[in-house]
C-alpha cells in the first residue's frame, strides 16, 4: 500500500467554514495532523470532531481578526501542539455582500481589507515555522472575482484581487526558502450556496449549469483534493500560480453573480 500523501506532515488551516473544514478533512485523511484556527473555537471544534471520528488528528485554536498579537499567539500555540508545521492554508475572504462601487461605504472596504491584513499576518507569523520545516507550502483561498470582476460587490472584488498580489509577492520573496505560495479559487456547495438556492433555486441552477462539469464542487473531495495537490511534495516547483477548483467555470465566460439578486 502506498504511503499517504501527507504522512508525517503538519498543517495549519485558518478559516473553518465549509471550504476550510473540507480542506482540513482532506489533509487529515491523507495523514496530516491539522490545527484548525477560527475566530470562534466552536465552529473549529465541530470540524475537529469530524476529523477525529475518522481517525484523524486535529487541534483547535481561536484568534481575533486583524489583531497581530492574537494571531501570533494562535500560531505559536498551534505550532507547539503540532510539533511544528510545514503547510499553511488561509481561507479568510469576507462574505460577498452587495455593495456597488458608487454606494460602497468605507466600512465595507475596512472589513474586506481587515481580512486581507489577517491573511498577511498569518503568513508572516507562520514564516519562521515554514522555513524551519521546509519545504513549506502556503495555500491562500481566494475567489473567482480575484481574476474577473462582477458588479455590485466592490469591496469583495478589491479584497479578492489583493490576495493575488499578496500570494505572488510571497512566491517571489519566500521561494528562496523553498516555500511555495499559490492561490486556490474554489466553487463548492457551502451553507451560503444552499441558502441562496433555497431562496432562488432557478437562478442557482442556472449558475451551476454554467459549470462545464455541470455540478458544484464537494468541499472535501474536490476542493480538498485540489489543496492536497498544492500541499504535496510533488508540487514543489509550482509557485505563484492561480489554481481553479471550479469545474471549469472560469473558462465559460461571464459568471452569473447571485449576490446581485439578493
Amino acid at each position: 500500500m502506498s504511503e499517504s500523501l501527507l504522512a508525517g506532515r503538519n498543517a495549519l488551516v485558518v478559516g473553518i467554514d465549509d471550504i476550510g473544514a473540507g480542506i482540513a478533512q482532506a489533509f487529515a485523511a491523507e495523514g496530516a495532523r491539522v490545527a484548525l484556527v477560527h475566530e470562534t473555537s466552536s465552529q473549529a471544534e465541530s470540524a475537529a470532531r469530524r476529523i477525529t471520528a475518522h481517525g484523524g488528528r486535529a487541534h483547535v485554536e481561536s484568534f481575533l481578526m486583524d489583531e497581530r498579537n492574537s494571531i501570533a499567539a494562535a500560531v505559536t500555540r498551534a505550532a507547539a501542539a503540532l510539533g511544528g508545521f510545514s503547510i499553511l492554508v488561509t481561507n479568510l475572504l469576507p462574505d460577498a455582500k452587495p455593495a456597488a462601487l458608487e454606494r460602497c461605504e468605507n466600512e465595507s472596504f475596512t472589513h474586506a481589507f481587515a481580512c486581507v491584513r489577517t491573511v498577511v499576518q498569518f503568513m508572516q507569523c507562520a514564516l519562521p515555522h515554514l522555513r524551519e520545516n521546509a519545504p513549506g507550502r502556503i495555500i491562500n483561498v481566494g475567489s473567482r472575482y480575484g481574476e474577473g470582476i462582477n458588479e455590485g460587490i466592490a469591496a469583495y472584488n478589491a479584497a479578492a484581487w489583493s490576495l493575488v498580489g499578496v500570494t505572488r509577492t510571497a512566491a517571489v520573496e519566500w521561494g528562496q526558502h523553498q516555500i511555495t505560495s499559490n492561490l486556490l479559487l474554489p466553487f463548492a456547495v457551502t451553507q451560503e450556496f444552499q441558502s441562496a438556492h433555497t431562496k432562488r433555486p432557478a437562478l442557482l441552477d442556472m449558475l451551476v449549469n454554467q459549470v462545464p462539469l455541470k455540478r458544484c464542487g464537494d468541499p472535501v473531495r474536490d476542493i480538498g483534493g485540489a489543496a492536497l495537490f498544492l500541499a504535496s511534495e510533488e508540487t514543489g516547483f509550482v509557485n505563484g500560480e492561480i489554481i481553479h477548483a471550479d469545474g471549469g467555470q472560469h473558462t465559460a465566460g461571464p459568471v452569473l453573480n447571485p449576490v446581485k439578486f439578493g
